[in-house]
């Protein structure tokens, strides 16, 4: 999770579905970003965290261990409804066939793959974990060959115990990333570069206390950039140095570079971006929200939000403004992906043993189109991966192998529960051999 108001807006959403009527779909969002301390890890419903399910409801258990935030989401329902679904989607490979492809989920060592970001229409950025979320090195994997190599390795410093790489970012010459010692109660940071072509990667700073809570990084030809959590961005030389506050950026939060968001006052979780700045030229976008709506995300040229029951679109400067089609919910927070599109829930109801109900949708404001990703199970068990980039990413993934079951448990009857109780458990079986990628670079615009 980026910060503890995406949590809480998680979290929301997932309430809401709940206290949907029974046939509905219920839908649990979790936006991955790397954790950046333990009490903001949140993990929900994957193999190693349990959705459990007591007399119909759904309830999502919020896993606070070591490591990042699993990229994924699962959803659990209660008894599958017999209705038609209010929205069929057609699945991504329908929609976009050239976008979606598949590729092995491990190295030929056993290392687990994490996809990262779109590097062209075939070439994804991988990071190789040598265990769960240890990630440590670098990789590309080509969809047009069908073949990976090797970019160089993620190092550790020297004598910091606990350290987990975080998010990979792309710039034109390099790839940054940045680490941390989340387990540990220190505010403390590192950077580190790799060039475009593969090689060394080299530490190019550390940071402590306030300037340590890095949210989302950047890198240009001569600096890595990032912001922190409470606002604001700073700058490190490459060639090492001190780091610098970079002038007007009180309250921005970078998007991706050179874009940085401002944000209205408001609840936590529900706050409208107000602004997007330009660092590179100092040029500033007033945004305007629509009456009544909330959770306002802008990237590059479009922005999305939340209008009561609705989910809305719009360019910056407030044109092309259009409900997205009914069904199709946007959560804010960190739903966009690339410059152009936004991850979103379907709720569509129905029998997934009678129809295709993808476990999450991609919506492109430019076509109308929406694609529908992964899918639900009989049971009503479904996941899905988003990439891992520090700016907004342009890949998902999943498992079409990997099969989702419950197993069941009856509680006799008791004082509170006079007529009994049963209590499933989510699991997973099958699969774990190869992802379904879909890499929104390789979709056109206008196509």
């Amino acid at each position: 999770m980026r910060s503890e108001e995406d949590l809480t807006q998680t979290l929301r959403v997932a309430a809401d579905q709940v206290r949907k009527p029974p046939g509905t779909l219920a839908d649990a969002v979790a936006s991955r970003r790397r954790a950046r301390r333990t009490r903001q890890r949140a993990q929900m419903a994957l193999a190693a965290a349990a959705v459990v399910i007591v007399a119909g409801g759904t309830a999502a258990v919020l896993s606070d261990g070591g490591g990042r935030v699993e990229p994924a989401v699962t959803v659990m329902t209660g008894p599958p409804s017999d209705a038609v679904p209010k929205l069929q989607l057609k699945p991504a490979a329908e929609v976009w066939p050239q976008a979606v492809f598949k590729m092995p989920t491990k190295a030929t060592d056993g290392w687990k793959y994490r996809p990262v970001t779109g590097l062209s229409a075939t070439e994804v950025l991988l990071t190789a974990e040598s265990s769960f979320e240890k990630a440590g090195r670098l990789e590309v994997y080509d969809a047009a060959t069908g073949t990976a190599r090797t970019l160089g390795d993620m190092p550790a410093p020297a004598g910091v115990k606990g350290y987990f790489s975080q998010a990979v970012e792309v710039g034109e010459k390099y790839f940054a990333w940045y680490g941390e010692t989340p387990n540990n109660s220190d505010k403390w940071a590192d950077f580190w570069v790799m060039p475009r072509e593969g090689g060394t990667a080299r530490q190019v700073g550390e940071v402590t206390g306030d300037l340590s809570l890095v949210e989302t990084i950047a890198v240009t030809d001569e600096h890595l950039v990032w912001s922190v959590r409470q606002g604001g961005v700073y700058r490190i030389p490459l060639t090492g140095g001190a780091p610098e506050r970079m002038e007007g950026t009180d309250g921005l939060h970078l998007t991706s570079w050179p874009m940085a968001a401002g944000h209205a006052p408001g609840e936590r979780g529900q706050k409208n971006v107000n602004r997007m700045v330009n660092l590179e030229t100092g040029q500033s976008t007033e945004i305007q929200a629509p009456p009544g709506v909330t959770s306002l995300t802008c990237g590059a040229a479009w922005c999305f939000g939340r209008q009561r029951d609705r989910s809305v679109r719009q360019h910056l400067d407030g044109s092309g403004r259009e409900l997205l089609p009914e069904g199709l919910e946007f959560s804010g927070g960190e739903q966009l992906l690339g410059d152009r599109f936004a991850r979103v829930m379907p709720v569509v109801g129905g029998d997934p043993a009678k129809y295709r109900i993808p476990a999450a949708a991609v919506y492109d404001p430019a076509t109308g189109l929406a694609a529908g990703i992964g899918k639900v199970s009989p049971t009503g068990g479904g996941s899905f991966g988003v990439g891992t980039s520090s700016s907004p990413t342009t890949i998902m993934y999943w498992d079409e192998d990997k099969e989702q079951y419950r197993e069941c448990e009856t509680e006799p009857p008791s004082a509170d529960s006079p007529g009994g109780s049963e209590t499933c458990e989510s699991k997973e079986r099958g699969g774990g051999t190869r992802f379904t990628v879909l890499n929104l670079l390789a979709v056109k615009p206008g196509s």
